[in-house]
């Protein structure tokens, strides 16, 4: 939600990042205070009238927002299951992936967390808000357009929410053998085919002398490995919840097992629906992956500073409410203070001639 996303100055993706909200809080196995975190925005964004307000403006409001209630993301990053050898590897895109692995998994565990919504019964629902979010927000455009190219391919043939959790996983080894030997390879965890013999023997087996994956024990594999069950609460003990914004630590994913997937899971439980319309994902889709021209950029930028001013939490615009309105008393009391004291001194020296 906050690191290296696609920098755009259009009211259609704060549309879409509510939308992620919604789907994260029906989905997302992360730690209670980051779900309560979503639940509040995604509540708040939707009474705003986000097509009058510039994106800048709605940026700050959200920081303010996230700030003042005290349920907030720090802006350290330190990760923990993506932790790459050198600072620009692994990191964000790895933990990306380990996100909608989870969700995949999450939305085949728990088929009827989407109920009463357009995707409820779709098994191609979480695939479609990674569709969108990589197009909407991820900062690699290149990336974005070979994930648009694979989604276009086969994304269609998912049936089940099973399916989705292998297509995904099918992806992302072909992403894993694209990219070997790249230089955004960390040589300390070289991109294979995953998982691994050392992980899963169960997977691997071999037929006619040639390699095959026996994908039903995958499927058991990519359930329990990205399952709440294994989701680690070593880096989200309550103690420490409370000192994140003092000390720094980042809300990372991470599991049990190296490389893993989230680090706090939450139960489920019925949220108020969001208005999300039929078609809503459909219209989100169709927009084409493109960059914001940097003159609407600037524009956006200083219609925000003149609607509202940056840096201006909800109890500084309170402050400044108090200070006008005490000031407007005072001056109306001195108006009829000399109003009053003019018509004395009239009265006292403009006496009638006899």
């Amino acid at each position: 939600m906050s690191l290296k996303p696609l920098i755009t100055r259009t009211v259609h993706y704060f549309y879409y990042f509510l939308f992620l909200c919604y789907f994260f809080i029906q989905l997302f196995p992360g730690r209670p205070h980051v779900v309560k975190l979503l639940e509040t925005l995604q509540e708040w964004l939707v009474s705003m009238p986000l097509d009058k307000i510039p994106y800048d403006a709605i940026l700050d409001l959200v920081n303010n927002k996230m700030r003042i209630s005290g349920i907030y993301l720090t802006n350290h990053v330190e990760w923990v299951g993506c932790q790459g050898s050198r600072a620009q590897l692994r990191g964000y895109p790895c933990s990306l992936w380990k996100l909608f692995h989870s969700l995949t998994v999450q939305a085949a565990a728990q088929p009827n967390a989407l109920a009463n919504t357009e995707f409820e019964g779709d098994a191609l629902a979480t695939l479609k808000t990674m569709r969108g979010y990589i197009r909407e927000f991820f900062g690699c455009r290149e990336c974005a357009q070979h994930f648009e190219a694979m989604a276009k391919e086969s994304m269609d043939s998912v049936k089940t929410a099973d399916e989705a959790v292998l297509w995904l996983w099918r992806k992302h080894n072909l992403v894993n053998k694209r990219l070997a030997g790249a230089p955004s390879e960390d040589p300390e965890s070289p991109k294979v085919e995953w998982p691994t013999p050392e992980l899963c023997s169960a997977c691997h087996e071999e037929i006619n002398g040639l390699h095959n994956w026996n994908e039903k024990e995958v499927l058991v594999f990519l359930k329990r490995h990205y399952g709440a069950q294994e989701i680690s609460l070593k880096y989200a003990d309550p103690i420490s919840d409370h000192r994140e914004a003092e000390d720094g630590k980042s809300d990372n994913l991470h599991t049990k097992e190296p490389g893993g997937g989230a680090d706090a899971g939450h139960n489920n439980k019925p949220h108020d629906q969001m208005n999300v319309g039929p078609g809503f994902m459909n219209k989100l889709l169709q927009k084409p992956i493109e960059q914001e021209k940097p003159s609407e950029q600037k524009v956006g930028g200083r219609m925000s500073v003149s609607f509202l001013g940056l840096g201006f939490s909800n109890i500084d615009m309170s402050l400044c409410v108090v200070l006008y309105v005490t000031s407007c008393l005072f001056l109306m009391i001195m108006y009829f203070f000399f109003r009053v004291r003019s018509k004395r001194w009239k009265i006292r020296y403009n006496r009638p001639y006899v």
